[in-house]
């Protein structure tokens, strides 16, 4: 006997290519949001893939702070340019190979510190070190070194580098992993941006 198609199943089959349709259209939707979403925030990152950290994550209560952190890397030649970018909130003190580069004070809003520190990096082994501040006990480092022929972002805040509440640690280099936050944006800092020129200081 010829079974006969009812009329709602020949119905179905349009209303499911549809529905299919639909589907992949919204998925598209999506991954052509994710990477407009990704290249906007390439563009607004002045800092490359560094990292929000600091000394801790645990406070219990506020109490002020005052630590170390720091980071060694190589360098196959002194570079004739470098810059670096820098934001700690709440203060700061830039140390290169020992040597006092700039400091400054920040809240959330304003844009990087910026320094030219290529005087005082050297072929070899180099040490960058900030002494970090916060009344609340609270805050976040985030760091950038752009070098001339090793590239922008050569030398950014991340997992691999070192805190220590020692002064000399300015000097020795620090001992302990730092606690991460994470990459710009993040609460309360979003995106630090380079200052404007009229927003430079001498340093």
């Amino acid at each position: 006997m010829r079974q006969e198609t009812l009329p709602s199943a020949r119905l179905a089959r349009p209303a499911a290519a549809w529905l299919a349709a639909i589907a992949g259209a919204v998925l598209a939707f999506a991954a052509m949001a994710s990477l407009i979403r990704a290249h906007a925030d390439r563009m607004h990152l002045a800092t490359g893939g560094a990292e929000w950290i600091w000394y801790t994550n645990r406070v219990p209560e506020p109490h002020p702070i005052t630590f170390v952190a720091t980071r060694d890397f190589v360098l196959d030649r002194a570079p004739e340019r470098a810059l670096a970018k820098v934001f700690v909130d709440r203060g700061h003190v830039l140390y290169v190979n020992g040597t006092r580069a700039g400091s400054g004070t920040q809240r959330p809003g304003d844009p990087l510190a910026v320094y030219q520190v290529a005087s005082l990096l050297k072929t070899g082994i180099n040490r960058i070190a900030i002494e970090a501040e916060s009344p609340t006990g609270i805050g976040g480092i985030l760091f950038s070194l752009d070098v001339h022929l090793s590239g922008r972002d050569a030398v950014v805040s991340d997992g691999r580098w070192r805190v220590d509440l020692a002064r000399e640690a300015v000097e020795v280099g620090a001992r302990y992993r730092p606690a991460v936050w994470g990459r710009p944006p993040q609460y309360p800092w979003g995106y630090p941006r380079i200052p404007e020129p009229r927003e430079l200081e001498v340093r």
